[in-house]
């Protein structure tokens, strides 16, 4: 393991302040507990509790939402820090791997991580994700560029045509209309920590979050080293400055990812495999026991003493013990998730250590998780069962189809503002009205002062360049603006202004 030290990894500078001076354990320590105060307390956090998990727009408070999933997964995630530091100071390699005096930062950046791994989730989940990324496939064209054509039917949008005359331009054009039709949470989180809630958390806490290492514009064959690091885009255009300055900092290759992200990775996998199997239970879709014989029938033959044994007959077979003194089906989830956690994250610990080398250089191109294992088997037939029955439920698919109307239709509704032209638009950010543009004008008033402000901060660097450039580049940051404005959005409120708007109430 030569070559590994975890003290370059653990960088307590941040962005927007000015370089600190290292100082002692503690102080180190104290850095990372200012991010865990900045994130605890910053609005994103809250607003993941009316986010949803699976079923939107749920009443029963006992049906997870995405704050109570990813207060299950930071748990986790501190479960699989400590035993992974458990087993390098049994193996005496703390100090040798640079990790005897950030033991604390450890924990607490995995923690944090899991806990904000879903902020950049908009309302409707994955749903909320294709509408907006259909919605605006079609008003880039995409299928023009993805053709070889350089037609453009948005006749106001003729400036991001590709005209062959200048290849630098050509570039960002392509790059703007592909960037802004893959919206992705992750990437969006990325947005949120660093350019709308200006947290400015510390490089290494930031990294942590950077799942995917893909830009939203990457149009390319993707290098099959890094084949599962960027099989989702993990930052925007308008954050990419940014991520070339924290992989500087962090000493992160191009398409690298930080060391415990991985971490935060498996943790997520862990937990809502048998959230949305319990939250399935308490929505009635099926029984504990339709439940065990859908589990039985994905793993297939049991065998005595193999994981479907140790883990799903447990908890089944302990259920019925259960009846004098505790529900017998909060008994069985508490068994299941026990029984699953007690094998899952030991292994996850020993993937860890056992790849360290290419896990610290981010170049380890598979999950933890996703081995050829009775691990990876039994999350298998967690997931096989979700979405065979939770996900491709009537009642889950009638609500996804809802959020991804309404998602679509706001966007609808705030499309006037995209189709204004530069001048005007212009206009009405200075003076917060135009009287030709009364509509519009009311649409700008509706939209975030943080979304506001992150727009007019973009534009504000444009000065320096070329027309055609600034052109490109102000149409992106105001679509931004719009993306970040509805993206943001819980999922009751999305709901509610998409009723208003329609003047359905």
């Amino acid at each position: 393991m030569s070559g590994i030290d975890f003290k370059k990894k653990f960088n307590f500078q941040r962005p927007f302040s000015p370089p600190i001076e290292a100082g002692d354990e503690y102080d180190i320590i104290r850095h990372f507990e200012s991010d865990r105060g900045r994130i605890i307390n910053s609005a994103a956090i809250r607003r993941l509790q009316q986010k949803t998990q699976v079923f939107p727009l749920e009443k029963n408070a006992a049906v997870r939402s995405r704050l109570t999933h990813s207060m299950e997964v930071q748990q986790v995630g501190r479960h699989i820090a400590k035993e992974i530091l458990h087993r390098l100071r049994k193996e005496g390699q703390l100090e040798q791997l640079g990790l005897s005096e950030s033991t604390d930062p450890f924990e607490s950046v995995v923690e944090m991580a899991c806990l904000m791994h879903d902020i950049g989730n908009p309302p409707f989940g994955h749903f909320g994700e294709s509408a907006i990324n259909n919605w605006f496939a079609k008003r880039m064209d995409i299928a023009s560029l993805e053709s070889g054509s350089t037609a453009f039917e948005n006749c106001h949008l003729s400036f991001l045509r590709l005209d062959g005359h200048d290849e630098a331009l050509d570039l960002l054009r392509k790059k703007v209309r592909y960037d802004l039709c893959h919206f992705d949470g992750n990437a969006q989180a990325i947005r949120l920590v660093f350019t709308l809630l200006k947290l400015n958390l510390t490089f290494t806490q930031t990294a942590c979050i950077l799942k995917y290492t893909r830009p939203a514009y990457w149009s390319e064959e993707t290098p099959a080293a890094f084949s599962y690091l960027m099989k989702k885009p993990g930052f925007y255009l308008s954050e990419e400055p940014f991520i070339r300055h924290l992989r500087s900092e962090l000493d992160l290759g191009e398409f690298s990812r930080f060391p415990l992200t991985y971490i935060m990775e498996a943790a997520d996998d862990i937990s809502y495999c048998i959230a949305d199997l319990e939250d399935a239970v308490e929505k009635d879709i099926f029984t504990v026991k339709q439940l065990y014989e859908h589990l039985k029938r994905e793993w297939g033959e049991a065998a005595p003493g193999d994981w479907f044994e140790k883990v799903v007959d447990t908890a089944y077979q302990k259920m019925d013990r259960a009846k004098t003194f505790r529900h017998p089906v909060d008994y069985f989830f508490m068994e299941l998730r026990v029984q699953t956690v007690k094998q899952l994250v030991p292994h996850a610990a020993k993937r860890f250590i056992s790849n360290l080398s290419s896990i610290y250089s981010g170049t380890f191109n598979q999950a933890l998780l996703e081995d050829v294992s009775p691990a990876n088997r039994l999350l298998k037939i967690y997931k096989s069962v979700a979405f065979k029955h939770v996900f491709n439920h009537h009642e889950v698919e009638e609500l996804e189809l809802q959020g991804y109307r309404i998602i679509s239709g706001l966007l609808d509704i705030y499309s006037p503002l995209l189709d204004m032209p530069l001048d005007d638009f212009t206009q009405l950010v200075e003076e917060d009205t135009h009287k030709r543009y009364p509509i519009e004008t009311r649409l700008f008033h509706k939209l975030s002062s943080k979304h506001r402000l992150a727009y007019s901060e973009a534009i504000a660097k444009l000065k320096e360049k070329g027309q055609a450039e600034k052109q490109v580049s102000e149409y992106y940051f105001r679509a931004r603006m719009i993306q970040d404005y509805i993206s943001g959005m819980t999922d009751l409120y999305a709901y509610d202004e998409y009723r208003r708007l329609m003047a359905a109430e």
